[in-house]
């Protein structure tokens, strides 16, 4: 989910758990709380504005809270709704991100390295997450994994669920190609990166539809890799990567 306020936006990424009936009204409810809760807190005009770093910890106890308010009136129990959540926020001067679970916030420097601001929540298998909202504790996990950056050299954000993120793992490596793929479309010189196969060759972030071409971007093939795949970009309009 993204939003757009007054000086700023917000976006949320979240992908239930597997083995959560209903991870897809629990990673909904997520999104849509701690954007709005965002929103409110930053938006031009707020009777009480606050900073981003704390607009982002409400956002994730927000998401948390209407979880768990949601789990009490519909009668289920809390792992049933279980689900990760991204959440990322550009205002004034500053990014702030937001993790808890896996997949991976990227990003994207105009010059230098792609930053990955956080660890994911992996367990010792693969598949294995280890916290999930709205499960005791992890409420805590996001709120202490807390990252705020520097906007100025930042050309590109990524929030990436896992099955974004397996297949192009390390993101620190080939969220480049990644990036060059989604801006200037699929070529010689990052078709290889990560050994995943496309058939989009023209971008998405200019494309005419980009709605579509994103859908189509997201049916890479790799091997061995069908999880579901969410991806959020923010980008400058002219990026030098």
């Amino acid at each position: 989910m993204v939003l757009t306020f007054a000086g700023g936006w917000c976006a949320a990424v979240a992908d239930g758990a597997g083995s959560a009936k209903w991870s897809r009204l629990g990673s909904a409810i997520a999104t849509h709380a701690a954007t709005h809760s965002l929103r409110e807190a930053l938006q031009s005009g707020s009777a009480s504005p606050v900073g981003l770093p704390a607009a982002m910890q409400h956002a994730g106890e927000a998401a948390n809270r209407a979880m768990r308010r949601f789990a009490e009136l519909a009668g289920l129990a809390l792992r049933e709704l279980r689900t990760t959540l991204l959440i990322a926020a550009a205002y004034g001067a500053q990014i702030a991100t937001l993790q808890v679970g896996d997949g991976a916030v990227a990003l994207m420097q105009s010059t230098g390295p792609a930053l990955l601001p956080h660890q994911g929540d992996s367990g010792e298998f693969s598949g294995e997450v280890t916290h999930f909202l709205p499960d005791d504790g992890a409420v805590e996990r996001l709120s202490a994994s807390l990252s705020v950056t520097d906007a100025a050299p930042i050309c590109a954000l990524f929030l990436a669920s896992d099955g974004v993120e397996d297949p192009w793992y390390p993101l620190t490596r080939h969220a480049p190609a990644l990036f060059a793929q989604i801006n200037d479309g699929v070529d010689d010189g990052n078709a290889v990166a990560a050994g995943v196969t496309q058939s989009l060759r023209g971008p998405v972030l200019h494309a005419a539809d980009p709605v579509h071409a994103l859908m189509d971007w997201l049916a890479f093939e790799k091997r061995g890799e069908n999880d579901d795949r969410t991806l959020f970009v923010a980008w400058v309009s002219s990026p030098s990567v």
